[in-house]
């Protein structure tokens, strides 16, 4: 009688082996909390002070809390949440497959376990931003906006007060930001600064093609968007992740060093 249990082993101990792969490569991430959680929350808090800073110059003339019109206009126009941390997720991004690729080389990682265990990384940074963002707004609305109508985190481009919105929004830009500088960081690391340049180069252009189509057939796609409500600048950012996270993993695969 032919024993099988070998194979089964063989492929169990191969499997093990992986997932110790992908938590050592999510580990040695978290390990820099400083850059992985600690510095996007602060930039948060900083962005909030200087939204507090603004409405309290504004408060000078208008009064404190500010009247309800100059709230909405705020809420409405306040786009700073968005836009505050992804300028450092992308660097953090680029720094992180560029710092550790070769420590995850050194104890047995394959080049596909070691962008499985980055993104995973990234999900733990994303999902801290997104948590920090919903507690923020959760504070705000319980202080009528901090007292003295503060629109930080309870505005337009988050879901004007949408928890599922705002976190979800958070959460699949904070991917995108840091899946765009694993993966030009990646080509930087394998190719050198010409074909980065050249990337960069060939990424402007899509951009600008998207961009011409979009005015061309604007009234369509912006027909198709409305349909999406508030959940529209989460759907088109999702769509970034995921072409993100695609052409990484086959840069990473095909990368040369």
């Amino acid at each position: 009688m032919t024993d099988t249990s070998y194979p089964v082993q063989g492929q169990d101990f191969e499997r093990g082996y992986k997932a110790r792969n992908i938590r050592a490569v999510v580990g040695q991430y978290l390990t820099e909390k400083q850059y992985s959680i600690l510095i996007p929350i602060e930039i948060l808090v900083l962005y909030w002070v200087v939204s507090a800073v603004i409405v309290l110059l504004m408060g000078i003339k208008a009064g404190l809390p500010l009247p309800v019109g100059m709230q909405n206009s705020n809420a409405g126009g306040n786009i700073g949440a968005v836009f505050c941390f992804p300028y450092f997720l992308i660097v953090a991004g680029a720094l992180c497959v560029n710092r550790q690729f070769n420590a995850a080389m050194s104890f047995g990682s394959t080049r596909r376990d070691f962008w499985l265990g980055t993104m995973l990384g990234f999900l733990c940074t994303s999902m801290s931003i997104g948590v920090f963002t919903i507690l923020g707004l959760a504070v705000e609305q319980l202080s009528g906006h901090w007292w003295f109508g503060v629109h930080a985190f309870d505005v337009a481009v988050l879901g004007s007060g949408n928890y599922a919105v705002a976190f979800f929004t958070v959460f699949i830009l904070s991917m995108t930001s840091l899946l765009a500088g694993a993966t030009y960081g990646t080509v930087f690391r394998s190719f050198g600064s010409k074909s980065l340049t050249i990337s960069l180069i060939c990424t402007v252009l899509v951009l600008l093609g998207l961009l011409a189509i979009v005015i061309w057939q604007s009234t369509a796609i912006v027909g198709f968007f409305a349909t999406w409500g508030v959940w529209t600048v989460g759907g088109i950012l999702s769509l970034a992740c995921v072409a993100m996270a695609v052409t990484g993993y086959f840069v990473n695969q095909h990368a040369t060093v």
